[in-house]
Formats: structure tokens, C-alpha cells, sequence
């Protein structure tokens, strides 16, 4: 029997469970996770949401980057040349979707960094929601969508 998930909009936390045969899968609301966008004369931008993140429309100029998830984490990411997020998710054949991470991709000066921030959680995995792993890579995304900081 398969179990689609609820509609997250009037959830809260850790709002989608899918039980699968051994493994239950818990997943953040993504309608309650979004960034924060600071910029040098105080003004402040929130994002969205993970469907529709609004990171497009922001200015360069960034001083301080954060994430808050469903679940009450701040995420603060250190000041990087630039920063390109990345949502990881998965569809499931009946319209359901799980989010996975968000992957912030940091310009630093010859690497890039990939702040991956965890946003499910399982029987099976080590790594709970709001848990973060840090990777680097030479190799640069190319994107118009790179928000530089100040």
C-alpha cells in the first residue's frame, strides 16, 4: 500500500512521514524552510520556500547567509565570494516529494565549498534533519544565478 504524503502547507517541523517496509522516512515542511539573506545597511531578505525559493530575485551584496528550517535550525553559512543554493529532492510516481538537502555552493578564493544541509532523516542513514556536511570541489557551477557577497 503505498502512502502518499500530506499536504505539508498546515504542518509544522518534521510534518511528512512515508513508512515504507523497515524504514520510516521523516522530511522538514518545505513550506517552513527558506533563506536569509543579510546585506551592510541592515536590510534583510527571507526567501520563500523550497517550492519557490525567491533566490532569483535577490541583489548581490550579500554580508550573512542563513537557512531556518521547519524544525527551528538556523543554519548560518560562512562568508564566501559568492553562493549558488541547490535543492536536492525526489518525486514519487503518485506526486509526492521527499527534500533531501539543500546544497549551498561558497565561491572561496580557488575552491568551491558545498555546504550540504540534511533535510529528512531515516532508519537507515547516520545523518539527522538539520545535520551538516561539508565538501570541496575545483570545479565551479556555471550559472547566472550566483549571488555575490559583499
Amino acid at each position: 500500500m503505498d502512502k502518499k504524503l500530506p499536504n505539508f502547507r498546515h504542518m509544522d517541523a518534521q510534518a511528512g512521514s512515508v513508512y515504507g517496509h523497515s524504514n520510516v522516512v521523516r522530511s522538514i515542511n518545505p513550506y517552513k524552510c527558506y533563506f536569509i539573506a543579510h546585506y551592510p545597511n541592515g536590510k534583510v531578505i527571507k526567501g520563500n520556500n523550497l517550492f519557490d525559493t525567491g533566490w532569483d530575485n535577490i541583489p548581490d551584496g550579500i554580508s550573512k547567509l542563513q537557512y531556518k528550517l521547519s524544525t527551528g535550525h538556523i543554519i548560518n553559512i560562512p562568508k564566501y565570494k559568492a553562493y549558488l543554493p541547490l535543492i536536492e529532492a525526489s518525486s514519487g510516481i503518485n506526486g509526492s516529494r521527499i527534500f533531501h538537502s539543500i546544497n549551498i555552493n561558497c565561491m572561496g578564493n580557488d575552491e568551491v565549498f558545498v555546504y550540504k544541509i540534511i533535510l529528512k532523516q531515516d532508519n537507515i542513514s547516520k545523518y539527522k534533519i538539520g545535520d551538516i556536511m561539508v565538501s570541496k570541489s575545483k570545479k565551479v557551477i556555471q550559472s547566472s544565478y550566483w549571488k555575490f557577497s559583499s
